[in-house]
């Protein structure tokens, strides 16, 4: 299910981006500049929210009233979902007029013109995002060690996300991104204090079937 709702998000909103880019002056349109800006923001939002949700799982934290398959099932759609934007991230900067972006930049790490480093790290980011879910889709043949370790290529994951972000945004200085930035990176350094600290309240038998044992 999760699958299909981010497949069906991220086709629409690349079909978005291509008409934002149709519909633009080739030399003072915004367009697609907004949308690659637009979709970044959700990216990282999404990303911190499956993060948040995957620790809550094993903290097995909840809203009150709230089952843990619901909590699953939204660190799912959450996980693909932020994929889906960061493909429409890359495709809107691809498509932009004015900013110089090859698609060796957008895939292949520390190539970009612009602040290679910075941009490198979310490439890598991006592929981090996509081993975590492509080995999540092959959970079930996977050990349960294997996947477990691969899982925690998350973490690694959001913090190149958030350097990325803090580094190479056009948006980084203002103050509502510094906000963001700062909440975000401070709710998940406190998840994690948690989990460290309560390893082994719960274990993975306690999850929902096809939970994240993590």
């Amino acid at each position: 299910m999760s699958w299909k709702v981010a497949g069906v998000v991220a086709v629409a909103a690349i079909c978005g981006a291509v008409v934002a880019r149709l519909g633009q002056d080739a030399e003072t349109g915004t367009a697609t500049w907004d949308a690659a800006r637009a979709s970044a923001f959700a990216g990282y939002l999404l990303l911190w929210g499956s993060v948040v949700t995957g620790i809550g799982l094993h903290l097995r934290l909840r809203p009150r009233s709230t089952g843990l398959t619901w909590v699953l099932e939204s660190h799912r759609i959450l996980s693909t979902l932020a994929l889906s934007f960061v493909a429409v991230h890359v495709v809107a900067l691809l498509l932009d007029p004015v900013v110089s972006f090859s698609p060796v930049d957008g895939f292949v790490p520390f190539t970009s013109g612009y602040r290679p480093l910075q941009v490198g790290m979310g490439t890598i980011g991006m592929w981090l995002l996509v081993a975590v879910l492509a080995t999540t889709a092959l959970a079930g043949v996977l050990p349960l060690p294997v996947w477990r370790r691969l899982h925690y290529l998350s973490f690694p994951c959001f913090v190149l996300a958030l350097v990325h972000g803090l580094t190479s945004g056009s948006d980084s200085g203002q103050p509502a991104a510094v906000t963001i930035y700062a909440a975000t990176a401070a709710v998940v350094g406190a998840m994690l204090v948690l989990r460290v600290v309560g390893r082994g309240w719960v274990s993975a038998a306690e999850l929902p079937v096809g939970g994240d044992p993590r």
